[in-house]
Parts: structure tokens; sequence; C-alpha cells
């Protein structure tokens, strides 16, 4: 069986959505429709798509590009959907394809209230249907063995998390910086990621945050720190930057756990973990845990039955809530007080 896929928003991710589908094995997928308002954006990627004969052995014609969501939906057999749209489309494309009996990954934040996202892992589960959340972490080899530990309990019981992101969210513009399509600032574009690998790595939600946001003159907060108490009483420091110096949009990022009998700590793409007399040890990369390649390969052979979802909705559930819980404590409107040179 080959799963018959539709993507819906062409934009830039949607073309890290194909290459990432172009790692699978030939007959495990195929994309078969695209869609996009501005019908140059599908064109563009149709023949992006178009190169990678193993996802796209019959090539894509301009029968596969659709302006309308309805209408690829109506008019294309599919199996699945990968949701690439703003923000504050992503419950409605997702519910429409559920009550169609399609599978679901989609892009991060996966909702941008508490509510659609509970809707959405309800529907999910109520059809039997595949429903992923776009955070890449949990098919990184350094997260999956950072997670692998704490949850052994050979660190102990998880007492503090501090972790931080630093990007140039008016750098990539777009949709980002409308409070209206993107539900928010830099929690919602980039820091959901980190909010989500905290959450995760720990297995815990979040009972109580605090919340200190600033605009810096822009529509969306660009700054914001959270103090958080997680389920199982451990407390995390979590820093989100959008006003990053630097012209472009490469995201920085730390995690740090200190747990009762020791510590782990991710930094630039490595894995450390410390014990209870403070050595520290680096870990062969070469030894960290593959799991699947991708949150695309994850979805495709999730559907298929041979790897169990790495991603599931109710990771997507679990960092709304905490963003929510974030927006309320800190009130609208969000202060700007600080200035960007």
């Amino acid at each position: 069986m080959s799963i018959r896929i539709g993507i819906v928003g062409c934009g830039s991710i949607s073309w890290e959505h194909v290459r990432r589908l172009s790692l699978l094995r030939g007959g495990e997928a195929k994309i078969v429709a695209l869609c996009d308002a501005v019908k140059s954006n599908a064109e563009n990627l149709r023949r992006y798509v178009n190169i990678f004969r193993n996802i796209a052995p019959e090539p894509l014609d301009q029968n596969a590009v659709f302006e309308s969501y309805d209408d690829m939906l109506d008019k294309v057999e599919l199996d699945a959907v990968i949701i690439c749209t703003p923000h504050n489309l992503h419950y409605e494309h997702t519910m429409k394809a559920f009550k169609r009996g399609l599978h679901v990954l989609v892009e991060k934040p996966m909702a941008i209230s508490v509510g659609e996202a509970e809707e959405m892992v309800e529907e999910s589960s109520k059809r039997n249907l595949v429903l992923t959340v776009g955070y890449q972490r949990h098919c990184q080899p350094e997260y999956v063995y950072a997670r692998r530990k704490i949850l052994s309990g050979e660190l102990g019981e998880p007492h503090m998390v501090v972790g931080w992101l630093v990007q140039n969210l008016v750098a990539a513009g777009r949709f980002y910086l409308d409070p209206k399509v993107s539900g928010g600032g830099q929690i919602k574009a980039s820091g959901t990621h980190l909010i989500d690998a905290i959450l995760w790595m720990t297995d815990t939600e979040p009972v109580k945050v605090k919340a200190f946001m600033d605009r810096a003159g822009a529509p969306v907060e660009l700054y914001a720190v959270l103090a958080v108490e997680l389920s199982n009483g451990a407390l995390a420091s979590i820093s989100i930057s959008g006003g990053h110096p630097r012209p472009h949009t490469d995201v920085t990022e730390e995690v740090r756990v200190w747990c009762s009998k020791g510590a782990i700590h991710i930094a630039g793409g490595a894995v450390y973990v410390e014990d209870s007399e403070s050595n520290i040890i680096k870990i062969d990369r070469n030894t960290l845990p593959r799991v699947s390649p991708n949150p695309d390969v994850n979805f495709v052979r999730t559907i298929l039955g041979e790897e169990e979802n790495l991603i599931p909705g109710i990771c997507g559930l679990k960092t709304t809530k905490l963003e929510e819980m974030a927006y309320l404590d800190v009130g609208q409107p969000i202060p700007s007080r600080l200035r960007r040179a």
C-alpha cells in the first residue's frame, strides 16, 4: 500500500516536508495533490516534488494543483494530508480531513487554543486516525536519549529544568507577526518547539505558569520568560526570544534538566550527562538512539503500521495548554516597554 498524500499550504515549510518525505523507500507513499491559495506557490512546489521519483513515481501535472482545499478533498483520492497553513487554519483544515477519514500531520503549533487542540485529539481518537504534530525534536537522537535517560530513573526525579531559545522573529516575518493569524508571537512560532521538548522529555504537564512578555514594538511578543510548575512537582524556567539581532532566522537553544541524582544537558547539538559528583560526560553521537528520521517518515510508517506515532496529538495538546496558560497570565495587551535598535 502506498499512502496517497495531499499537502495544503505550499509556503517555505512545505518544501522541508517534501524533502523529509523523499527519505522514504519507494512505494511507501506518494504525493498526489498540492493546495495553496496562491496558485504559484503550489506550482513551484509541484516542480520540486517531481524531482523525487520515490514519492512522485508519476510526475504531478497541473491537475494536481488546487487553490481550494475543499476542491482538493473533493476531487482527489487521498489517505492523508500534511497541513502547512497558517496557525489559525490548523483546526479547520484538520477537522475537515478527519471528517473524510484522512490521517493528518499538522505543523506546529497544533492549534491556537486548548479547546481546538482537545477537539482535534478527540476526533482522531474517535475515528481511529493518525494525528501527528510537526515537532521534529522527537526524532532527534540527542533529545530521544535525554528523554529515555530521564524516564529510566537513573538520574532520579527531575527537579529543575532550564531551557532557552533565540531567533529573529522579525526576520521570519510573514504571518508570524499577525496575532490574529499566528495566535501569538515567538511562543507560538519557534518557542513551541522548546515547550514541547521540555514536557515530552520529562513526561509532564503544566500545573501553574507565571509569565512575563514584551513586544518590543512588534505586534506580537518577541520576548517571553515563563516560570512553570510541572505535574511531577519539578520547576521549569523557559526563556524564549524572537529578538536576536542577527538578520537570519536560525534557531539556537539549550535544555538542561537537573534531577535528584544527576543532570542531563543538551547544547550545541550534543548531549551531556552529569553525575552526583559533578562529573560531566559527553555522549558519543554514534551511540545515540536512532528512531525515525523525521516526523514525516514516522507519520507515513505509523499509518502503514510499521512504527509507533512518535509525536501524537496529546503532545500538541499539552504544549498548547502551557502556551494558553502563559498568555492568560500575562494578560492583554502584552507590554511593549523594550526598544529594538
